[in-house]
C-alpha cells in the first residue's frame, strides 16, 4: 500500500489573548475625558480680573482697528464704574452705535481703573458725577493708527497690583500681570 502525505487536521484558529487597537483607543479616549473634566473642575481661582483685563485690551485693539479701516475718530471714555467707546461725529462725541462689541460695559462691582494719561494720574468721576456734565478722560483712537498713550491699572478694590494695560502712540497695546502671578 502505497504512503500517502496525510494533511494534519486543521486545528481550530487560535485565539491571541489581548486588546484590539480598537478597544486600546476607545479606552484612551475614556481616560482622556476623564482627565479633562478633573482639569477643569480643579477651581484656578477668580479669574473676573484677569478676563475684564484681556477683554479691555482686545476691545481698544479692536476699536483702533476700526478708526482705521473706518476713517473715523474713536475714543474710549473712562468712568470709576465702566468704560464707553465713543466716535466723533464731525460736532460732538457720540456712543458707538449699531455695534454690540464697542457697547458701554460695565466692570464688576469690586473692580477699580486707576489710569495714567500723558504722564498725569486721572481720577474717574462715576455716573453719579455725570449730572454734572464733566467730561471723562478719553483714550483717543485715530485714524491714522496712533492713539493717546496711556498706563491703566485694572485691580481689586482695597488692593494693590493688579494688570496693567498699557499701549504707545503707535497703537501697540500690552497686557502685563501683577509681579506676583
Amino acid at each position: 500500500m502505497p504512503v500517502t502525505a496525510r494533511r494534519p487536521s486543521a486545528s481550530p484558529p487560535c485565539r491571541a489573548r489581548g486588546f484590539t487597537l480598537l478597544e486600546v483607543l476607545v479606552v484612551m479616549l475614556i481616560i482622556g475625558v476623564l482627565i479633562s473634566f478633573a482639569v477643569l473642575s480643579i477651581s484656578r481661582g477668580d479669574t473676573s480680573l484677569q478676563d475684564e483685563a484681556q477683554r479691555l485690551a482686545a476691545l481698544i485693539r479692536l476699536a483702533g482697528q476700526e478708526a482705521v479701516s473706518q476713517g473715523q475718530e474713536f475714543a474710549v471714555e473712562l468712568e470709576s464704574d465702566g468704560y464707553a467707546f465713543v466716535t466723533f461725529d464731525g460736532e460732538k462725541w457720540q456712543p458707538v452705535a449699531g455695534d454690540e462689541l464697542l457697547r458701554r460695559r460695565e466692570l464688576p462691582q469690586d473692580l477699580v481703573i486707576d489710569v495714567e494719561l500723558e504722564g498725569e494720574h486721572l481720577t474717574l468721576a462715576g455716573q453719579a458725577q455725570e449730572e454734572e456734565k464733566e467730561t471723562p478722560p478719553r483714550i483717543f483712537l485715530l485714524s491714522s493708527g496712533e492713539m493717546s498713550p496711556f498706563d491703566l491699572t485694572l485691580r481689586k478694590s482695597g488692593a494693590g497690583g493688579g494688570y496693567h494695560i498699557t499701549a504707545t502712540a503707535r497703537g501697540d497695546v500690552r497686557v502685563n500681570a501683577p509681579a506676583d502671578e
